[in-house]
């Protein structure tokens, strides 16, 4: 697969991404937030800005392990980098916008001034951890015993 058909690929997913998540969340909070717009439109350029090196990545992931049966600790180590930190947004800005939407704040607020600044700090911290795992490399003082 060529470089470019992953990018384009990417891209797409990006933009598909975003326009699923931001609409969806737009409609689904028609009812109860007006504008509803204010929480669907940073909720989907979160989720296509996320899609697109997981994507790019995931395919380069699954590209090397079928035409030679396993990863690069480089390819692995970033794939695995990219899950970490989208998983660490979610769970560490969706707990901050839990929290503070329960508090007297309201729901965009919670959103845009909680959820979004704890999710990136945590998708950084996430990141990082995953990214300084020993991906496959053994240590010089560790022997495989077979």
């Amino acid at each position: 697969m060529g470089k470019w058909i992953k990018r384009l690929g990417s891209l797409l997913a990006g933009v598909f991404g975003f326009l699923a998540v931001g609409i969806g969340v737009t409609v689904a909070l028609e009812p109860y937030i007006w504008p509803s717009a204010i929480l669907g439109l940073p909720a989907g350029i979160i989720a296509g800005v996320a899609l697109v090196p997981l994507t790019y990545l995931g395919l380069s992931y699954w590209e090397e392990r079928t035409t030679t049966g396993t990863a690069s600790p480089e390819t692995s180590r970033r794939f695995w980098a990219t899950v970490a930190a989208i998983l660490g947004f979610l769970g560490g800005g969706g707990l901050a916008m839990i929290v503070l939407s329960m508090q007297a704040i309201g729901l965009a607020a919670a959103m845009l001034f909680g959820g979004v600044p704890v999710g990136i700090g945590s998708a950084v911290l996430a990141a990082y951890f995953a990214s300084h795992r020993n991906w496959g490399r053994h240590s010089k003082s560790e022997s495989v015993v077979r």
